[in-house]
């Protein structure tokens, strides 16, 4: 089996060089229609159980668990009737972790940036100053820099952080709100 065929670009990103009109346009619907899609299916199968905020935030449905087995039964029902709730919660926690960790996001935008750049190589290499890199040169350096920018922005950490922050909330809301009505019926049916 043999490897894809390259084709290169017309203009080389690196020399200066900049895509006509018609490869911008087509690169930029190729990359809004994969965008869309994710979105578009995002929306439809994880928001589609979002529930209205004063559902979400019935303060006639709050109470203390009296026992270990009545959290386990509300973790059970709040945590796949409010998932579309949750999963807000989730991402906006770490969207907030990402805007506040400066070194983080810049890690991700060199990353997402470079590898851009990288598709983008012609077959011939680089030149930059009186100096060739090829593609492979380009990516062992890629590779060293970003390693050392996210050991920088300590992703871990963030993970870590991230899933705590919102742990919290979302458990703690799903132990203390009331099972609905028609849990009740779904259990009969």
């Amino acid at each position: 089996m043999s490897a894809p065929a390259y084709t290169p670009l017309a203009s080389n990103p690196f020399t200066g060089g900049f895509p006509s009109q018609d490869e911008a346009s087509a690169a930029v619907s190729t990359a809004s229609a994969v965008g869309l899609g994710f979105l578009r299916k995002f929306r439809e199968e994880r928001l589609s159980s979002l529930r209205p905020a004063g559902e979400f935030f019935d303060k006639n449905r709050f109470s203390m668990p009296n026992n270990g087995q009545t959290v386990t039964s509300r973790f059970n029902y709040n945590l796949n009737y409010f998932q579309g709730n949750y999963l807000l919660i989730f991402i906006a926690v770490a969207l907030y972790s990402l805007l506040t960790n400066i070194v983080l996001l810049f890690s991700v935008a060199f990353t997402v940036g470079g590898l851009h750049l990288l598709r983008n190589v012609p077959p011939e290499g680089v030149t930059i100053g009186q100096s060739t890199f090829q593609q492979g040169q380009l990516k062992m350096a890629f590779i060293v820099i970003s390693v050392i920018l996210f050991f920088l922005a300590s992703p871990i950490g963030t993970v870590f952080w991230i899933v705590g922050a919102s742990a919290v909330p979302i458990l703690g809301h799903a132990a203390v709100m009331q099972e609905g009505v028609e849990g009740d019926f779904v259990a009969v049916v």
